[in-house]
């Protein structure tokens, strides 16, 4: 255990030597998180009592909004973050030097997704921050428990996101996880309007589509949380799909990513891009 932390400190001291070369670009990006959170401010204003009992998460658009981007961002890093990280390493040649030494593959998983975890981790709690501090949002109920609901579905995110790294492994372009999961999330998840919506203007079939994707439950258990407030009783229906999609997934996409490094390995293509 002290041996696998210690890889892992070694990725994260890397990747944050590579950041300290790029202070602007962070600097630039809490700009941008400010200005996105005031304009979406003054935006909320036009919806200013507003009380369809259909959506009680969205009585309070502004939180609803900066819970759906704080989510949106540490989910997408969830999901991306393993498939970007092998398409660095192949793109600088040394994806094969780290992979054929003795580590395991849940080691590099973790390891090199482990700074991205890091950074989306601080950039989406500004989010939040910048709501309660700038523009006086409230957020009640257990942070415990919404923390709970964002770790696991982080965690079934990158069991899809490992599937990604699968295919960036072998076919190197062409990824269907990312463009079914990039759009999908942010479209169909309840990111930007409520998930209801979807049913009564575009059908049961697109619907559907929401309800295939991770990300629509596990922003549906972190709004009822921090938004209403409700205990863990109130939200078992999520958990629990959530905990199937887990179970499913973590098996099948190590599963998946040990073939497609040995399939790399035999077929020397570990140093192609």
């Amino acid at each position: 255990m002290i041996l696998f932390f210690r890889r892992i400190w070694a990725f994260l001291a890397r990747d944050w030597r590579l950041e300290l070369s790029y202070r602007m670009q962070f600097f630039l990006r809490v700009l941008s998180i400010l200005i996105v959170v005031t304009t979406l401010f003054f935006i909320s204003k036009i919806f200013t009592g507003f009380a369809d009992p259909r959506f009680s998460q969205w009585r309070d658009p502004l939180a609803a909004w900066l819970t759906g981007l704080a989510v949106l961002n540490y989910f997408m890093t969830g999901f991306s973050s393993l498939a970007n990280a092998i398409r660095q390493e192949q793109v600088q040649g040394t994806l094969e030097s780290v992979l054929m030494t003795p580590i395991s593959v849940p080691t590099v998983i973790v390891a090199s997704s482990a700074w991205d975890f890091v950074q989306a981790t601080f950039f989406s709690s500004l989010y939040l921050f910048f709501g309660w501090l700038f523009f006086d949002v409230h957020y009640r109920g257990s942070f415990l428990l919404a923390l709970m609901f964002l770790v696991l579905t982080t965690v079934v995110l990158s069991c899809l996101g490992i599937l990604s790294a699968s295919f960036a492994m072998v076919f190197k372009r062409g990824d269907p996880f990312g463009i079914f999961l990039g759009t999908g999330s942010a479209l169909f998840s309840g990111v930007f309007f409520p998930t209801q919506l979807i049913n009564q203007y575009a059908g049961s079939g697109v619907a559907s589509i929401s309800r295939a994707l991770p990300p629509t439950y596990g922003l549906d258990g972190i709004r009822r949380v921090l938004i209403e407030g409700q205990s863990l009783r109130d939200v078992q229906q999520p958990l629990i799909m959530l905990l199937i999609f887990l179970i499913v997934l973590l098996p099948f996409s190590l599963w998946v990513f040990g073939r497609a490094v040995r399939k790399a390995k035999r077929e020397g293509s570990l140093i192609q891009y």
